[in-house]
């Protein structure tokens, strides 16, 4: 079932913008004139009135012969609702169908339907049933001189009833798309942020962190400024997860990864590399910048231990410093940064190691034992 729409306290009319002239528009397209309130009355009173219960037990009996409409309106309860619902509308069809009034109760017509989920295409044959119905009541209830008017009258009153029912009802359907539209949104937004976001560490995952990455050294091929990255790793991490335990070694890894996002600048970025490394992408740093941002984030980790339900963990980091080159793609910038790591590492660890493209890592790209 449809979820109701909100109905602020403006009318319906002005909700669906049908002004007073808008709606004399309406009545002078279906030719619907002053005169037709006789006929809306003579219709009434010679033909609905003595006939509503057979017009609406017909009715609902030609509803009942078709296994859709069946076995919507099946329940008892309902029926019983809907025929009474029947009954008003037939007592006020075409009844001052001038007035702002009329418009109102049509359209809420339309949006009561829509709510209780009734299919449109049973909404639309009901129209054409009702229709058929009355107009076979006419034949046998007036002369025949009278019979021609009261049918123009018959097929104006209902497309104005069925225009405006079908405007209100089609309104809450494009509500509920555009709410089941916002929710799949919403949905997709969770879904992208899971792949966006590390689970465990809550920073970057690997693969939005490279598409950082890639992006960032667009924008300085168009903006020309500066772009540094560091590779991060954390020292020993095995030996906290042999001695301390895995839930100890996700401890860490989260804490640290807290610790590193409050050392970075507002414009940078950083990510789980993978296992115990992470990477950070400092938009515009050179050189000079890019170290001081690494030696604050390798001063900020081992400046207290990580207190653990079996002691306090003393943990430190060392970091590879690289800043893009011309002629630098995100695998050079990376291998560059990486290569800084190591060094760091075989010179001991907790440690930063800045790399530049002229110089070569004349060593091996293990790690330190």
């Amino acid at each position: 079932m449809i979820e109701p729409i909100q109905i602020s306290s403006e009318s319906l009319c002005e909700k669906f913008g049908l002004t007073s002239e808008q709606r004399q528009q309406r009545l002078a397209f279906l030719g619907l004139v002053k005169s037709d309130h006789l006929l809306a009355l003579e219709l009434l009173e010679e033909v609905i009135k003595p006939n509503i219960d057979d017009l609406i037990d017909c009715f609902y009996a030609r509803l009942m012969s078709d296994p859709g409409a069946r076995q919507f309106i099946g329940n008892k309860g309902l029926l019983n609702h809907l025929k009474k619902t029947q009954a008003q509308y037939l007592l006020t069809l075409g009844i001052g169908f001038d007035t702002e009034a009329y418009y109102e109760s049509r359209l809420r017509a339309g949006l009561a339907h829509a709510w209780i989920g009734l299919p449109l295409t049973t909404y639309h044959c009901g129209y054409h049933i009702q229709q058929h119905l009355i107009l076979s009541f006419i034949k046998r209830m007036v002369p025949q001189e009278r019979f021609e008017p009261l049918l123009l009258f018959l097929l104006k009153i209902v497309s104005l009833d069925m225009s405006l029912a079908i405007e209100a009802y089609h309104s809450v359907q494009v509500q509920g798309l555009t709410r089941s539209l916002d929710n799949m949104k919403d949905r997709q937004r969770v879904l992208q942020d899971r792949v966006s976001t590390d689970s465990l560490t809550s920073v970057f995952s690997r693969s939005q962190i490279m598409e950082s990455l890639e992006k960032s050294i667009h924008e300085v091929g168009d903006s020309g400024d500066g772009l540094s990255i560091i590779m991060l790793d954390i020292d020993c991490f095995k030996q906290v997860n042999d001695h301390y335990g895995h839930q100890a070694g996700d401890l860490v890894l989260k804490q640290l990864a807290r610790r590193f996002m409050t050392s970075i600048r507002n414009a940078d970025m950083i990510g789980r590399f993978g296992g115990e490394e992470f990477l950070a992408i400092l938009p515009g740093a050179d050189k000079d910048r890019s170290l001081q941002v690494a030696e604050r984030i390798r001063t900020h980790t081992s400046s207290s231990p990580i207190k653990n339900d079996n002691g306090l963990i003393d943990v430190t980091v060392s970091g590879g410093v690289a800043t893009l080159s011309d002629g630098d793609d995100s695998k050079s910038l990376l291998a560059r940064a990486d290569k800084a790591l190591y060094r760091a590492k075989r010179e001991g660890r907790n440690k930063v190691v800045y790399l530049d493209v002229t110089e070569e890592d004349a060593g091996t790209d293990a790690d330190a034992p």
